[in-house]
């Protein structure tokens, strides 16, 4: 009995060790956007978190001190072309079920804004998860382009990626599906900007989705391919 306070002591000493931890790299993830996920998935865990998440958080410290001399590469270009990817790992969460989404958006060749977060629902299909993310990813390219704008920058056309087929075919296609009858209405503004000719819906293969990143574990190869389409590079040698 006499350990019990001990024992107290040091799990409050890990929790407060790992909230700290995790607070300044969820700081980093402003101009390291590769870290979104990893972070993103250990904050979930900081209110009650466990000695090998403490593991995991000084993997990712670990990670960040061998890449120390890296850094997102912005390029001069009169270009105003603006594209975003949008994905989501659809019920990732072994816990809840939840879906993690994630996306990123580039002014030319420039990544300008990205995220990466669980949803706070748990969706019926992957049809659903995805026309939905879709029509997030529609709503941040709207603002971006309002804000654009008004700095005197009209990106013009602006493409949305998504590796979802299905996702693309409900944004063209009027008919009410079986499968699909059950997402709210609200989502279906998606529709409305692509007749307007808005934003423009395209597929990309899974091998090339972005926002990959920003949703699941990768393996080293497609991390770090990933990692630099997103415009991190070696800025020191």
């Amino acid at each position: 009995m006499s350990r019990l306070p001990g024992m107290k002591m040091v799990k409050k000493w890990i929790s407060a060790t790992i909230e700290a931890m995790i607070g300044s790299l969820l700081y980093l993830t402003a101009s390291r956007s590769e870290i979104a996920h990893s972070v993103g998935v250990c904050a979930r865990y900081h209110a009650a978190p466990k000695e090998h998440h403490l593991n995991l958080v000084k993997r990712i410290i670990k990670y960040i001190q061998g890449t120390l001399n890296h850094g997102l590469l912005y390029t001069f270009d009169t270009n105003s072309s603006f594209v975003g990817y949008y994905d989501v790992d659809y019920a990732g969460n072994i816990v809840d079920r939840k879906s993690t989404s994630g996306g990123c958006f580039f002014l030319e060749n420039n990544l300008v804004s990205w995220f990466s977060r669980k949803q706070n629902y748990v969706s019926l299909s992957t049809a659903e998860v995805e026309y939905i993310v879709v029509g997030s990813g529609c709503t941040q390219l709207l603002w971006m382009k309002q804000m654009l704008e008004e700095y005197g920058v009209n990106p013009g056309f602006m493409t949305l990626y998504c590796d979802n087929m299905s996702s693309i075919s409900i944004s063209k296609n009027p008919v009410q599906h079986s499968r699909i009858k059950h997402i709210d209405i609200r989502h279906y503004f998606i529709r409305e900007v692509v007749e307007d000719k808005i934003i423009k819906l395209e597929h990309v293969s899974t091998e090339k989705q972005v926002a990959d990143i920003f949703t699941k574990g990768l393996d080293v190869n497609q991390f770090e391919y990933l990692r630099t389409t997103l415009g991190l590079c070696v800025t020191d040698k």
